[in-house]
Parts: C-alpha cells; sequence; structure tokens
C-alpha cells in the first residue's frame, strides 16, 4: 500500500508543476459533521485531543454513524487517525456494527486521510441494532427509581449486567455492546461496553477502560470501566464480579456454592486492584483512591480479625429473617483460615441449633462454600 500511495503522490505533484498557474487545486471532499458538539461533551478519550484532532474524531464518529463506505477527514497520518477512530469506539460503545480492522489511507498532499471500516453487518441490519439497543436498554433503566442516588444508580447497572450476562469465549460479537446487552453472551469488552452504554444514559459518567489482568493462568488484555460516583472515581469490574467467567468452584464436600455476584469489583480502589489489573499507562486514566463504598464494609460483612460472637451473630441475624445465605468477606488470607476454621468446627453448629429451635424444626442442613482467592466465606441455610 505505500508504494502505491508513493506513486499517486508523485503524480499529483507533477499536474501542479505542469499547471502552475490554472489556479485549479482540487478540494478534498471532508464528510460533513451534522452531530452537535454537546453530543461529545464529558467523552473521556474525546477530551484528550486537541482541537484539531477533535475535528477528525468527530468526522470519524459521522462517518461511522451514516454507515460510509468509505470517508475523507482531516489528517495527514493514517496510523493518528486509526487511533483516533478507536477512540472513538471506546466513547460510543453504542456503535457495535464495525470490525476491529480498519484501512485508512493518508494523503499528505491534501492534508487529508481516507477511511474505509469493515462493518460486520449491512445497514439495514445496522438500524436493526441500535432499535434494539435502544428498546432493551430502556425496558431495563424503566426499573431504576428516579430517587437513587448515584451509588445506586451504579449498582442496579453493576447487579443487572452480571446476573443478565454469561461469560463466553466465543460468543459472537463479542467485542462490542451488541453481544452483551442483546445476546447476553460475552467477554470483558462486552461486560464493560454494556456497564458504560446503560451508566451514561443515567447520567453516570463511565470510562472504557483498557489494560491488563492477571490471574492464575496469566496476564491477558483486559477491561473494565471507571465510574465517576458523586464526583469521585471508582474502578467497576462487573467480568471479575461474575462467577460464571471462572470454573465452578466446590466446597469440602463436592457441592457447588451459589454466590451470585463478587462485590469485590463495585465501587473499588486502585489500591484493591493493584496485584490484578494494571491500566494502560497511555491514557492517563483518572486515579481511584477512594475506599469508602467498599460493599462488605458498607453492609456489615467485612472483618478485619476473628471475633467468635460477631460471627455467630451475623449468622444468627440471617436466620432470624429466614435469609438465604450470610456471607463473610475477611481482610487477608490469616483472618480468612482463622475465621473459616472457626465458623466450620464450632459456630456453624451452634448455629444450625438456633435454626432449628427458632423454627421448630426436627431436622434441616447447611452448606458452606469456600471462596479463598476473593477471601470470602459463603454459609447458605435451607429452612
Amino acid at each position: 500500500m505505500k508504494r502505491l500511495l508513493k506513486r499517486f503522490v508523485g503524480c499529483l505533484l507533477i499536474l501542479v508543476l505542469l499547471l502552475p498557474n490554472t489556479g485549479c487545486i482540487l478540494e478534498p471532499n471532508y464528510i460533513e459533521v451534522s452531530a452537535e458538539t454537546s453530543v461529545f461533551e464529558g467523552k473521556f478519550y474525546y477530551q484528550r485531543y486537541d482541537e484539531s484532532e477533535q475535528l477528525v474524531y468527530r468526522e470519524i464518529y459521522q462517518g461511522l454513524m451514516d454507515f460510509e463506505e468509505k470517508f475523507l477527514v482531516h489528517g495527514t497520518d493514517s496510523e493518528e487517525t486509526n487511533a483516533i477512530l478507536f477512540d472513538v469506539l471506546n466513547d460510543f460503545p453504542e456503535i457495535c456494527w464495525i470490525d476491529e480492522e480498519v484501512t485508512s489511507t493518508a494523503y499528505g498532499l491534501f492534508s487529508c486521510v481516507e477511511v474505509t471500516p469493515t462493518y460486520i453487518c449491512t445497514e439495514e441490519e445496522k438500524n436493526q441494532r441500535e432499535k434494539e439497543i435502544r428498546e432493551e436498554a430502556e425496558t431495563i433503566l424503566a426499573n431504576v427509581p428516579e430517587e437513587y442516588s448515584d451509588y445506586e444508580k451504579i449498582k442496579f447497572v453493576f447487579e443487572y449486567v452480571v446476573n443478565s450476562v454469561d461469560y463466553v469465549e466465543d460468543a459472537p460479537d463479542n467485542q462490542n455492546l451488541y453481544s452483551a446487552l442483546i445476546n447476553k453472551k460475552t467477554v470483558c469488552a462486552g461486560y464493560a461496553k454494556e456497564t458504560q452504554y446503560l451508566l451514561e444514559l443515567l447520567g453516570i459518567p463511565c470510562i472504557y477502560v483498557i489494560g491488563d489482568a492477571t490471574n492464575e493462568e496469566g496476564t491477558d488484555l483486559h477491561a473494565w470501566n471507571i465510574v465517576s460516583c458523586d464526583g469521585i472515581y471508582y474502578c467497576v469490574d462487573t467480568t471479575w464480579a461474575d462467577p460464571s467467567k471462572d470454573e465452578e468452584k466446590e466446597d469440602a464436600d463436592g457441592d457447588i456454592g451459589n454466590i451470585d455476584i463478587f462485590y469485590d469489583y463495585l465501587c473499588c480502589s486502585d489500591a484493591d486492584l493493584k496485584d490484578t489489573h494494571k491500566p494502560d499507562p497511555t491514557y492517563g486514566y483518572p486515579e481511584c483512591i477512594a475506599g469508602n463504598l467498599n460493599y462488605y464494609r458498607l453492609n456489615n460483612m467485612y472483618y478485619e480479625n476473628v471475633d467468635s460472637n460477631a460471627l455467630l451473630n451475623a449468622m444468627k441475624q440471617t436466620i432470624n429473617v429466614k435469609g438465604e445465605k450470610t456471607m463473610f468477606k475477611f481482610a487477608n488470607q490469616e483472618v480468612y483460615a482463622e475465621a473459616k476454621d472457626l465458623i466450620i468446627n464450632k459456630l456453624l453448629d451452634s448455629a444450625m441449633d438456633h435454626l432449628l429451635r427458632r423454627y421448630r424444626l426436627r431436622e434441616t442442613q447447611c452448606f458452606y462454600t469456600e471462596y479463598e482467592d476473593e477471601l470470602i466465606f459463603l454459609v447458605d441455610w435451607e429452612y
């Protein structure tokens, strides 16, 4: 492609030299941007660019929204243009009809770049996708009370995404919003884009974050979110919050636990994720320092030390309201190990005795599940 490009520019230069007095200089037919500038306000990746680059960003947005087969934008560097295009996709998850493959050809003489996207569907299918996405989002968010705080809105979307989507590596369209919101099968990109899309519809600023994540299988590319809750930034990872992304974990008796969500990844800090999540430093993402919205602390499930009475009372309180489960989150491995042994070998018998007497039962059973990596111990009750 570079060889062809050089020949084309060379021919243009010869024409200009042969006809210096004609005054005939062709003006590139740049795509016309009809989108209001307010569409781009508050978008994280858009704000990173200077004025000239923002123009290119808006032109690319318009070309993709109009489903243009080819279009011209300002610029002289095809790689920079491609980078801006992907940042448009990072800011606008609803643009889910384009493949990650794109061809951009720069014509330096005219300061323009021709962009040729690769679409994964027809324009008619694209319009249908937009309709489905709008309708599904409206149905979901109709369940959000107007009086909800920012945190409650974030928690609602967090729980909805985790509970409605399954992690499926080979799911169709798994890098885009459609796979998660409509098909309900996706990977991390889909989780993060659905989270971003729904929260922004609720007026919550939400950034699509690119980086690496490390688990027992190694390090790989990963996507998650940064949200602004009452003006303070927090990390959110709906992928890692979903137990379906891992192999099923069994308890000591071989029974499967039924934890629904790992709340470790709801409104957490950079410090909470420092051992597993590494955001791409290129983008200068906002720091997430606050730890005041830790779910387990807010719900009295967090234990920094082993307190026999506190652990037993937590189980009794669950039993008193006929709750399905009691969850314990511990501060570190040492506390987790000590508390787990105490619960299994002593406290469960006392809690079961309380359950039998309270509901006048002759017999019952409970199940427990150990989530050692997450420092969570879960007890499920039967009545």
